[in-house]
């Protein structure tokens, strides 16, 4: 369970060998921590996706920084979401071809979903349902007797 130095597992099952090294474990972090996707994370690493949740599994620091690297990963997404909701994004204007000028684009989208996540209590649409009558069903004929 070494979060430093090398980890050596022999996968029985293929008769394969799987090392862990300092170097894979790194560019695994690194690329999810950028990318916030776990198979881009493993070809950066060399390793296959068994492999690293095989690690996580097995070693409990490795488990706190594949969260880590998800929750900043995800801070940067929504850091995104929000310049793109209040600062908005140019887009060209295209004509015959020929880029003649831009216009910013903002995206009431993101900015719904932001309000939701961050201020659910406010935001978040809610359904009410209730049953003001009493309903009564009454089986005739041979299907009273099942």
């Amino acid at each position: 369970m070494p979060a430093v130095g090398t980890l050596t597992r022999l996968n029985m099952a293929r008769g394969s060998v799987t090392v862990r090294t300092d170097s894979a474990r790194e560019a695994f972090l690194e690329t999810l921590t950028a990318c916030c996707n776990v198979t881009a994370a493993c070809k950066a690493a060399g390793i296959g996706r068994q492999t690293a949740y095989q690690w996580r599994e097995d070693d409990p620091a490795f488990a706190v920084a594949w969260a880590g690297a998800l929750e900043e990963a995800v801070d940067a997404l929504e850091k995104e979401a929000w310049r793109r909701a209040a600062e908005g994004v140019d887009k060209p204007i295209v004509f015959q071809g020929v880029v003649t000028g831009s216009y910013r684009e903002y995206s009431d989208r993101l900015m719904e979903i932001l309000l939701k996540a961050h201020r659910p209590d406010k935001y978040i649409e809610r359904v009410r349902s209730e049953n003001l009558h009493a309903v009564s069903i009454t089986i005739q004929g041979p299907a009273a007797d099942l």
